[in-house]
């Protein structure tokens, strides 16, 4: 027998964590990354990942958000934040 579900518990959806693209943008400045190919070859990934997570339409898994955050010299929690849909 299945459990029923509980009505009132959050949608896996409805806490997304997502990159803060103002502190992206200025970290990223200063690093001399203008472009999403230049971002994307920076953190190892490609151009479409990085646009994909850049438009919040993609989250980054934890490797690639410590990744990140290492490459821009900050912490994921700065890098990263929570956003109700």
């Amino acid at each position: 027998m299945e459990p029923t579900p509980n009505p009132d518990a959050p949608s896996p959806k409805a806490d997304v964590v997502r990159l803060r693209v103002e502190v992206y943008d200025a970290l990223a400045d200063a690093k001399g990354l203008k472009t999403r190919e230049q971002q994307a070859a920076r953190h190892g990934i490609n151009k479409t990942h990085m646009s994909l997570i850049y438009n919040g339409h993609k989250g980054a898994g934890l490797a690639l958000a410590l990744r990140m955050a290492q490459d821009l010299g900050t912490t994921v929690e700065a890098l990263f934040g929570r956003r109700a849909s």
